[in-house]
């Protein structure tokens, strides 16, 4: 059984190995991977690099540039992009993945759990000042101190970049802070593991019990042959 995206490495692959005969009036597939390689290319240097606005263009943020409420809301860069254009695919894929590659039932599946998690979970705990989320930004990947202040992490390794636990101690920094959606992907990280387990649990459970009993039945068969 092949994993949706891997079926667009499967046609790369068959493009670029396989020959074959170009038809009447057609190309072939290497013919067409070149094609869209070169337009592939032209258009991400115009977004990638002549003209990066048009990879996440907010104009609620040009409503009210000063407001730090409507940056929160409006950025596609640094807060929830509401209301945000994309033009480049590498934005709009960036979350929910190719929606060429997988079936529209797994994308939406995604979908809803990334509403749930960015437009419902993390606005309520920032707002609500959970944990004193407040005191750092809404959406960044950096570490920080109780006072919103960047954590030195070189600080608190030693010499083979391994954490320092006694370093950690004598800080008085205090503990290591996270922005309220980097905590909200941690912690969606580690609840992803205990629901693989359930799902396979609720989906499989009785097949699972079924091959347990046949094959303690068997064993235990030859045990009393034996």
């Amino acid at each position: 059984m092949w994993w949706p995206s891997n079926l667009v490495q499967v046609s790369l692959f068959r493009a670029l190995h396989e020959r074959e005969k170009r038809p009447k009036g057609g190309t072939t597939r290497t013919q067409y991977f070149l094609l869209v390689m070169i337009c592939s290319f032209a258009y991400y240097i115009l977004l990638g690099y002549l003209f990066t606005m048009l990879s996440s263009f907010s104009w609620i943020c040009w409503l009210g540039s000063k407001s730090v409420l409507v940056q929160q809301l409006g950025s596609g860069l640094s807060g929830f992009g509401i209301g945000a254009v994309g033009f480049d695919w590498a934005t709009i894929s960036s979350y929910l993945g190719s929606p060429l590659a997988s079936p529209w039932f797994a994308t939406a599946n995604v979908a809803v759990g990334f509403f749930l998690i960015m437009y419902v979970m993390t606005p309520l705990c920032y707002w609500l000042n959970v944990y004193n989320a407040k005191n750092f930004p809404l959406y960044y990947n950096g570490l920080y101190t109780a006072t919103g202040h960047e954590y030195k992490i070189i600080e608190i390794i030693n010499s083979k970049f391994h954490f320092d636990r006694d370093a950690y101690a004598k800080r008085m920094h205090g503990a290591v802070h996270m922005s309220t959606f980097f905590a909200m992907t941690y912690g969606l990280g580690f609840a992803t593991l205990s629901a693989t387990v359930v799902h396979v649990l609720l989906f499989s459970g009785s097949d699972l019990w079924k091959q347990s009993k046949m094959a303690f039945g068997a064993r235990r068969r030859i045990y009393i042959q034996g």
